[in-house]
C-alpha cells in the first residue's frame, strides 16, 4: 500500500474531467388504501418500469439503474425494493423530470429525489472520463 499523499490526491481529482452526473434515489412508500389494483390485461408495474427504464437507457440518460434487493420487504410498504440511478443528463430539470415520471413514483410506490454528483476518485474514473460524452449544459 503507498503512503497518502493530500495535494497529489486532490490533483487527482480535480483532474477526472467526469461531467456532472445526478443520482436518483428511489426509495419505497407506505401502501395507502388507495392503491388500485391491477388489471390481468394490464402491463404488470415491473413491465412499464422496465419499458421507462430501457427508453431512458436507449437514450443515454442512464448509465446505471438497479434495486437494492437486500433492503426490500418492508411490511406495509410499496412491493418494490429501494432503488439507485445514476443518470447523464444535461440539468437537474432534467433529472428530475425522470424521477417524477417513473412508473413506481407516478403509482405512488416510491418518493425518488435527485441529487447532482461529480465523480473524481475511484477506479471508474478513467472509463468515465474515456466513455461519457459531455451532456451540453
Amino acid at each position: 500500500m503507498s503512503d497518502f499523499d493530500f495535494a497529489t490526491m486532490q490533483a487527482q481529482g480535480n483532474a477526472a474531467c467526469v461531467p456532472e452526473l445526478y443520482v436518483m434515489i428511489m426509495t419505497p412508500l407506505p401502501l395507502s388504501s388507495a392503491v388500485i389494483a391491477e388489471s390481468a390485461s394490464d402491463p404488470s408495474p415491473l413491465e412499464v418500469h422496465y419499458a421507462y427504464m430501457h427508453a431512458l437507457i436507449e437514450q443515454g440518460a442512464v448509465l446505471l439503474i438497479g434495486p437494492c434487493m437486500s433492503e426490500s420487504g418492508k411490511p406495509g410498504y410499496a412491493p418494490v425494493p429501494p432503488g439507485i440511478g445514476i443518470l447523464n443528463v444535461s440539468s437537474r430539470a432534467q433529472a428530475e423530470e425522470i424521477a417524477r415520471n417513473e412508473p413506481f413514483h407516478v403509482m405512488g410506490w416510491r418518493h425518488n429525489s435527485v441529487m447532482a454528483w461529480t465523480p473524481k476518485f475511484g477506479s471508474l474514473i478513467e472509463n468515465l472520463r474515456r466513455t461519457l460524452i459531455p451532456v451540453h449544459k
